[in-house]
This record gives C-alpha cells, sequence and structure tokens, in this order.
C-alpha cells in the first residue's frame, strides 16, 4: 500500500488548522498555474462560459489565479473542509476575483451532473484519498467530451508528509496518522487508465508526477 492514508482524526486537521495548510499552499508548495493554464487550454486560453473544476482545492489557490486570468472562466472548487472553503472564499474576495465560487464535496460523489465541466484539476489529491479510483471515475463524468484533466501528485514521501506534520505539531497531535507514501509510477498508470480516457499524457521532474487526461469527444 503505498497511498497516502489520513485517520479521521489527522483529515479534520485541514479544519483546524486552515490558516497554517493556506499558508503552506498558497507560499511553499510548487505554484505549477502556469503549467495547469497551458496543459488544460493549449491553443490559448479557456474559451468563453467555460467551467473548470479545482477539486481538493484547499483555499482555492488554483481556481482563483486561474479565474483572475481568464474573466470568462467560471472556477469551480470543491473540498470537503469546511474551514478551507470558507478561507478560499475570503481570499478570492480580498482579491476581487468574483467568478470563482466554491462549494462543500466529496471527490467520489460530486455533486455535478455528467459533462458539467470543462476542465480539472486535481493537485495532490489522489494520494489523500483512501479510494482514488473513484475519484478518478468522478472527474470523468463530470468532464464534457473533449475535457482535460490535470493531475499533479508528489514523488517524495517526506515531502508529501511536511504540511499533515506540520499541523500535528501545531495540534499536539504528533504521532497519529505519520505515516505517509505516495503514488508510484504503476499505481498512478493503473487509476488513471481505470477509465477510458482518449488520450493520457504522462511526464514528471524530480519531485511531482503529471498526467494530463483528454476524455474522448
Amino acid at each position: 500500500m503505498t497511498t497516502l492514508e489520513l485517520e479521521e482524526n489527522s483529515v479534520s486537521l485541514f479544519d483546524r488548522c486552515d490558516w497554517l495548510y493556506a499558508f503552506m499552499r498558497e507560499h511553499c508548495f510548487r505554484d505549477d498555474t502556469r503549467r495547469i493554464d497551458a496543459a488544460l487550454w493549449p491553443a490559448g486560453g479557456p474559451p468563453p462560459g467555460a467551467v473548470l473544476l479545482d477539486l481538493g482545492c484547499g483555499p482555492g489557490t488554483y481556481a482563483r489565479r486561474l479565474a483572475a486570468s481568464h474573466p470568462q472562466l467560471h472556477a469551480l472548487g470543491i473540498d470537503r473542509s469546511v474551514r478551507q472553503l470558507a478561507r478560499a472564499r475570503s481570499i478570492a474576495a480580498r482579491h476581487g476575483v468574483r467568478n470563482c465560487t466554491f462549494a462543500l464535496g466529496d471527490a467520489d460523489q460530486l455533486p455535478l451532473a455528467d459533462g458539467g465541466v470543462d476542465a480539472v484539476i486535481a493537485s495532490r489529491l489522489l494520494m489523500v484519498l483512501s479510494e482514488p479510483d473513484r475519484a478518478v471515475a468522478e472527474m470523468h463524468r463530470v468532464l464534457r467530451p473533449g475535457g482535460r484533466c490535470f493531475v499533479a501528485e508528489p514523488r517524495s514521501a517526506m515531502r508529501a508528509a511536511v504540511p499533515l506534520a506540520a499541523m500535528q505539531i501545531v495540534t499536539g497531535q504528533t504521532g497519529q496518522g505519520e505515516r505517509v507514501g505516495v503514488l508510484d509510477d504503476e499505481r498512478l498508470d493503473v487509476l488513471l487508465r481505470s477509465v477510458p480516457w482518449r488520450n493520457v499524457r504522462r511526464h514528471e521532474d524530480r519531485w511531482y508526477r503529471y498526467a494530463v487526461c483528454e476524455k474522448a469527444a
């Protein structure tokens, strides 16, 4: 088992330490905004009225930044942490970004219609799910025909563990849920190919594995 597994009390850390996780997401994690933009819309940006889903959005970093870059886009961030969503709304309002919204939901049962979104982001998400195959199936379901999904997963278990460890220290919960892992090449490949994408393009660097998946038209 190489998937990051979080106990229920560890998952709640994202609510109890929403400020700390938001700081790390905004300032410490790699910013893939430009990479995502180019991968999802290689022709030069989303068409008017396009809908982007940022799945497991946390403080809404990618949804907000892409919405700010593309006024014609509507970005929707979904997360299961109430306080992360509240922070996402607050940050977006503070930056004057009005074309993004945030909603409570689970990655394995999205409150969206089939084919309802044009693009999906899943960054640092699959590793924290107990059933990531269900999330991949949901991404495929909600994408419109021809839509694209951008996936980013850390390669280093040590680096992936840093946010959780920091939140545990702040809350005094060290020693709980500290065992972490990452998706290796084989597991990620199996997950992505569990649904009938028309095309899957994979690449990686020292710290991340990336995939851009395209749904059949």
